[in-house]
């Protein structure tokens, strides 16, 4: 007996021991139920797709801090303004990005409590990935994305600062 078919006999054993309840729910409130996971599921990719837009919107404008420093001859006092709207981008980009973190997080809860009143294979496929190791992706998203915007924020400082020296 080869190696695939001892595993295919474990997978057939495991899905017969496996008996799926249905969900307990009238058709009307299993509609909504449905209808608000699908809404949840969705608010969280836009949720998701506003954090990677504000990293790409903020680094575009550090790009156009540096294009105006380094193409327009400024003074000191506009290099320090320039300087100050980038710690102020840094600052509030990192702070969007954690605000849309804990929508995330709000609307998980609420994939989490729907997901308790499906059937019991529903509840089984959702935990092929733990909870653990979606959260660590997650966080792990967040952090390079907030280290993208401190990193985008020093190039810029540089880029701003280095055109004064030239100027």
């Amino acid at each position: 007996m080869g190696i695939f078919q001892m595993n295919d006999k474990k997978v057939v054993e495991r899905e017969e021991e496996f008996e799926n309840a249905a969900s307990s729910l009238d058709e009307m409130t299993h509609a909504e139920m449905c209808l608000l996971y699908t809404d949840a599921t969705k608010t969280m990719r836009f949720a998701k797709h506003l954090q990677w837009w504000t990293v790409g919107s903020t680094l575009m404008v550090f790009g156009a801090f540096i294009l105006i420093s380094k193409v327009l001859v400024i003074s000191a006092i506009y290099s320090k303004i320039l300087t100050l709207l980038v710690i102020f981008m840094s600052m509030s980009g990192i702070f969007i990005l954690i605000m849309y973190q804990f929508w995330q997080h709000n609307e998980l809860l609420i994939i989490e409590e729907i997901s308790k009143n499906f059937s019991s294979l529903f509840r089984k496929v959702r935990k092929v990935k733990s909870s653990k190791e979606a959260n660590f992706h997650r966080y792990i998203f967040l952090f390079f994305m907030i280290a993208t915007l401190i990193l985008g924020g020093v190039v810029s400082y540089q880029g701003i600062t280095g055109a004064m020296g030239k100027g």
